[in-house]
This record gives C-alpha cells, sequence and structure tokens, in this order.
C-alpha cells in the first residue's frame, strides 16, 4: 500500500471517529431527555433506575471525552506518514 493509500484511510478513518462523536453525543443526549422522563413518571420512586440511565450517561460522556486525543493520534499517525512517504 502507498503512503497515499494509507494516508486517505487515515483520513477517512478520521471523518467516521468525527461521525461516531456526533453520534455518542446524540444518545447521551436521548439517554439524559429518557432520565428526565423515568425521574417524571416516577416522581422520585424511581432511584435505581434513574441511577442505571446516570451510569449511562456518564459512561458515553467519557467515551466522548477520549475521542480527541484518538482523532490527535490518527492526525499524528497521518504526519508520520507523510514523512515516511516523502
Amino acid at each position: 500500500m502507498s503512503a497515499g493509500q494509507i494516508i486517505a484511510q487515515l483520513a477517512a478513518a478520521s471523518q467516521k471517529l468525527d461521525e461516531a462523536q456526533a453520534k455518542l453525543l446524540a444518545a447521551r443526549q436521548d439517554a439524559a431527555e429518557a432520565r428526565t422522563l423515568v425521574a417524571s413518571a416516577l416522581q422520585g420512586s424511581s432511584g435505581q433506575l434513574v441511577g442505571q440511565i446516570d451510569g449511562l450517561v456518564d459512561a458515553l460522556g467519557q467515551i466522548v471525552s477520549r475521542a480527541p486525543a484518538t482523532k490527535e493520534q490518527v492526525r499524528m499517525t497521518i504526519t508520520k506518514v507523510q514523512a515516511l512517504g516523502n
């Protein structure tokens, strides 16, 4: 595989990471909205269920927070491939 092909695939991977991050952010928002609906529907007697949803919201947030570092690694790899390709 040529350097150009590797770079093209890494650039496509970077785009996919952007898409995944957007979907994760949307999923986190949906889960937060579900939590609000559950808490409202059960009027305070939903502690365990709300806690589970809170855990899901937190987990999604942690995953989303890793996206910038992952994208940076892809960018650095592209830079390395470019340097090797020259």
